[in-house]
């Protein structure tokens, strides 16, 4: 820094050479002096600051690598001549905000663009501009039991089994519409290897588009989980959610023998009123319904053309927090099946549920009812009744449970008497302990004792289940 003092030093006392020769020359006015000493002053402080430029510039090249010289001091000058820009002409700030802004955003959308996608643990894989968020979920089952349930699965009692594989997408598209799909891919029992030749079937569980009008008023349509109850609606396929290894009875999916619909495609609205003394949240759906059996789909059609409707009420109080209760009903008419002399008329089908929840820092209490009544327009009527309560506590990474389930099949029930799965009463109880591992992965251990149409099974199971 003390090299260019000296010339300046020279430069300021000749300036005030002239000055004072100027003034004893030849008298001018007090207004001609000031603006004279104001241009001298500039002038000053403009070669000041282009020697401070020039020396720092001189500094930087020679302590900088040779590969960073140059971006360094286009920097420099850069930013230098911005605030110069600034100095002289303040009218140009606005337009050079404006300008740093855009190169800013020009840099962001370059980031994207070079970096499309990202992972974090926990969050998923996310890629672009829409984020489209990529969750998987897992599980490996091992199992022991003393007797087989029921005659529709031909295999030992004593088994490793791979469970489902779940991707879970998400996608927003703007502030208030996102995208969702959740594709299963489910492993074959075994028991048609013969005729099936992929040991692995991929099913599309939800795929639906979902506008947020307000906190009154959402809408989704394709296809959902219904608004049935509590456990459908609020557990995807994911098992790393469950407390237990497997979903309740009663709720269990319609492949695999629930004998409630879970899935469906259509339109549902739903919303959320924060009243005085309590939450309110309704859900309504309109789809397609059940096909002729349990576990028939109508994605694509619906073979009586009449609508399933289902709607549900669940209510928060403030008074009892973590508390949550409320009624849901499900109407459908389920089509006559033609290849089934048995199944000649169409059935009526009516579900009334009810929830009660309270879960709150370490206790989770579960419990649900439902009655399922058929009735043939023929005449026939028949009821099923069934429901869980499951209980849970958390200690540290330890918790502890027990559940109850409980199903009551209509004997002459042609719907479920007909149909290719086992739909058997059922009184079980379950104890069990889960395991956090880490915070995405768990391990379960538990026993369970029932009794399925009067026939005693112990079973003892373990499993990992995970989430990335």
């Amino acid at each position: 820094m003390t090299r260019f003092l000296n010339p300046i030093a020279i430069v300021i006392i000749t300036l005030l050479l002239l000055t004072t020769k100027c003034l004893n020359a030849q008298e001018i006015s007090e207004k001609e002096y000031l603006r004279l000493k104001n241009r001298l002053k500039t002038e000053f402080m403009q070669k000041l600051k282009e020697e401070i430029k020039k020396e720092l510039i001189e500094e930087l090249k020679t302590e900088s690598p040779s590969s960073q010289r140059k971006s360094k001091v286009e920097e420099i000058k850069s930013n230098y001549d911005i605030k110069q820009a600034q100095i002289n002409d303040p009218r140009k700030e606005t337009e050079d905000i404006m300008e740093e802004e855009a190169i800013k955003t020009a840099e962001q959308k370059e980031d994207i663009e070079l970096n499309k996608a990202r992972y974090k643990l926990g969050e998923g894989l996310t890629f672009g501009e829409q984020l489209l968020v990529i969750r998987g979920f897992g599980n490996v089952n091992a199992r022991y039991r003393d007797n087989n349930i029921g005659e529709g699965f031909d295999s030992g009692n004593n088994f490793f089994s791979l469970g489902e594989f779940d991707l879970f997408m998400t996608s927003k598209l703007s502030n208030r519409i996102s995208f969702l799909n959740e594709t299963v891919f489910e492993f074959d029992r075994g028991e048609d290897t013969e005729e099936r030749s992929e040991p692995i079937e991929i099913d599309i569980e939800r795929l639906l588009i979902h506008y947020d009008v307000n906190n009154l008023l959402k809408i989704e349509i394709g296809k959902f989980f219904l608004p049935i109850g509590y456990w459908i609606p609020t557990y995807n396929h994911g098992v790393w959610f469950y407390t237990t290894m497997d979903r309740p009875d009663i709720v269990n999916f319609q492949d695999k023998g629930g004998p409630i619909p879970t899935h469906d495609t259509g339109i549902k609205v739903a919303g959320s009123a924060l009243l005085e003394g309590f939450d309110l949240n309704y859900a309504c759906a309109i789809t397609n319904g059940r096909g002729v059996n349990t576990t028939q789909r109508q994605n694509f059609d619906d073979i009586n053309d009449k609508k399933a409707v289902s709607f549900q009420i669940d209510v928060q109080p403030h008074i009892f927090e973590g508390v949550r209760l409320g009624p849901s009903v499900y109407y459908d008419v389920i089509p006559e099946d033609e290849d089934n002399p048995k199944r000649e008329n169409e059935i009526r089908e009516i579900i009334y549920g009810g929830h009660i929840v309270y879960t709150i820092k370490n206790i989770e209490l579960l419990s649900e009812v439902f009655e399922i009544n058929h009735d043939e327009f023929s005449g026939g009527v028949f009821n099923t009744f069934g429901g869980y309560a499951q209980f849970a506590y958390t200690i540290d990474k330890f918790k502890p449970y027990y559940r109850y389930d409980y199903i009551d099949y209509s004997n002459d029930d042609p719907f479920y008497r007909n149909s290719e799965l086992d739909f058997l009463d059922t009184k079980k109880h379950t104890i069990g302990l889960r395991y956090e591992l880490s915070h995405f992965n768990a391990l379960k251990l538990e026993y369970s004792h029932g009794v399925f149409d009067d026939k005693d099974v112990n079973i003892i199971g373990f499993q990992t289940a995970f989430s990335f």
